[in-house]
């Protein structure tokens, strides 16, 4: 597998694409973040990343605690991840703006580049997005409890106390380590609410479902980022990548070919409802099929003997 070192850990990456296209010039560069505890890289390599990398070089990469990548005690503020990303373009040798993908909390990072760092992203594509609010870490710990487990966070401590030898999913156990033995929902309590929103200068396409619990960012990134395009999408819930991941790709090639160029055929979807097996189901098992098809599938995945990189 490959690995990249950055900001003091090992992340697992994947990059699908060819760096130059057929007249040997550089392609552009998309970069995408998954959601926290549940997700890794694996809902962008079974649902964009492979059909995006035709014309562009799409970077993915497990976050830290996530997927492949090491498990750090403490370090999961939005400031860290934005630190960690910024080690990996170092070590990708990204120096021009990259069309950021984000889901969920990876949106959090990628809104947080773009303020910090404005000269090193050209667009913003965000699913879900998320950020910080007025009790948004609590609300974040209370969330993650229960998609991750189905019970709220104090009853998830007793049951986890009570049931500590029985057998697990290795996705249920690492998300146990993540969520009970990190910093991670302590940084995420102490996340203060962004006022900076107006301050995002890219273009931006946000998309949420109807039914998503956090409906309310949409208006407000609406409201305040100036040039964001805003989609709702009927019968949908959070889960929207899993739940509509033709509808996802449709919107994503539409925007890639404005803004970068591209000339990806864009096919019509019908939004009525959920699509295919994924659809039907949480995210906890959406995430478990993906897992599984990740594990019979990993001849796909890019095994190539690659050195660690290591950027401080």
């Amino acid at each position: 597998m490959p690995y990249i070192e950055s900001n003091g850990l090992k992340f697992h990456v994947q990059v699908l694409g060819g760096g130059v296209d057929d007249s040997g010039a550089k392609r552009p560069k998309v970069v995408m973040l998954h959601g926290l505890v549940i997700d890794n890289l694996s809902s962008w390599f079974y649902t964009l990343g492979h059909p995006m990398a035709q014309q562009v070089d799409a970077h993915l990469v497990d976050l830290r605690g996530h997927g492949r990548t090491e498990i750090a005690d403490s370090g999961y503020h939005v400031a860290d991840h934005v630190a960690d990303l910024l080690g990996l373009l170092e070590a990708w040798e990204i120096d021009e703006p990259i069309h950021f993908f984000g889901n969920s909390f990876g949106c959090v990072v990628g809104l947080a580049l773009a303020k910090q760092h404005p000269e090193k992203v050209a667009s913003l594509f965000l699913i879900e997005a998320h950020f910080s609010v007025p009790g948004w870490g609590e609300h974040m710990a209370g969330t993650l409890a229960l998609a991750a487990f189905g019970l709220d966070e104090v009853a998830v401590r007793e049951y986890l106390a009570t049931e500590a030898d029985r057998k697990t999913s290795r996705l249920a156990k690492r998300t146990e380590k993540l969520f009970f033995g990190t910093s991670l929902i302590e940084d995420l309590k102490t996340e203060t609410p962004i006022d900076w929103l107006d301050e995002i200068q890219c273009p931006v396409f946000a998309i949420y479902g109807s039914e998503s619990d956090i409906l309310d960012r949409a208006r407000e990134l609406e409201a305040k980022v100036p040039h964001c395009t805003l989609e709702v999408v009927e019968n949908a819930s959070h889960s929207l990548l899993i739940e509509n991941a033709a509808l996802i790709k449709s919107r994503a090639f539409a925007w890639l070919n404005t803004h970068v160029g591209t000339d990806f055929v864009v096919e019509h979807v019908d939004v009525a409802s959920r699509e295919g097996a994924l659809g039907t189901m949480g995210a906890p098992e959406a995430m478990e099929v993906l897992n599984q098809m990740a594990a019979e599938n990993r001849h796909l995945l890019d095994e190539r003997a690659v050195p660690v990189r290591r950027v401080v």
